[in-house]
């Protein structure tokens, strides 16, 4: 899962900043709504990076990174839960997008959360990562990951969201991260 998740992010990644006078300015609630859905990936994508840098032989750190990636997932998936449900849809036909998002993101805190203990209770030994690996795909129950993907090329398609994926803090991060994934 963790890696599939990767993937996803790092083929969603690629942000982009345009403009159009065509289209009515962004509102505060729907930049909230922009910097809710990049802030929920964000923390996983950065320790999923920080995973990625730990020698293998260092099972102990390997574990120690593991441990964050999940965590950071469950926690950052239900904050974002949460915001999302509060804001509601940024516009009336953006709505599907909206709610294909919370349901990927609250099906993520959940798959993430469920494998918390049994990932922390794993011993730091050589078979770590694939029994890590085996309890986050025992737990998994994302219907639809590439949703997330799919609500990125959503976004981007619309001038005033493109321009906002470029300008919010948490997505801007997100692409600095996705070019770093590029680069390892």
């Amino acid at each position: 899962m963790r890696t599939r998740l990767l993937a996803v992010l790092t083929g969603a990644v690629v942000l982009t900043a345009c403009g159009s006078a065509e289209d009515k300015p962004i509102t505060d609630a729907q930049r909230q709504w922009v910097d809710a859905f990049c802030g929920g990936v964000l923390p996983g994508m950065e320790a999923g990076l920080e995973l990625r840098k730990q020698d293998p032989a260092d099972v102990s750190a390997v574990k120690t990174a593991y441990v964050k990636l999940v965590t950071s997932n469950a926690t950052a998936f239900a904050a974002a839960e949460k915001k999302l449900k509060e804001l509601g849809a940024p516009e009336d036909d953006l709505e599907n997008v909206h709610e294909q998002l919370v349901k990927f993101v609250a099906e993520s805190a959940r798959s993430y959360g469920a494998a918390q203990a049994p990932v922390q209770a794993l011993e730091p030994n050589a078979q770590f990562l694939e029994g890590a690996e085996k309890v986050l795909a025992d737990t998994n129950v994302v219907t639809t990951p590439e949703d997330l993907r799919a609500t990125f090329q959503e976004l981007q398609k619309r001038p005033k969201y493109a321009a906002e994926l470029g300008k919010s803090r948490p997505c801007t991060e997100i692409k600095s991260k996705g070019q770093e994934l590029g680069q390892q």
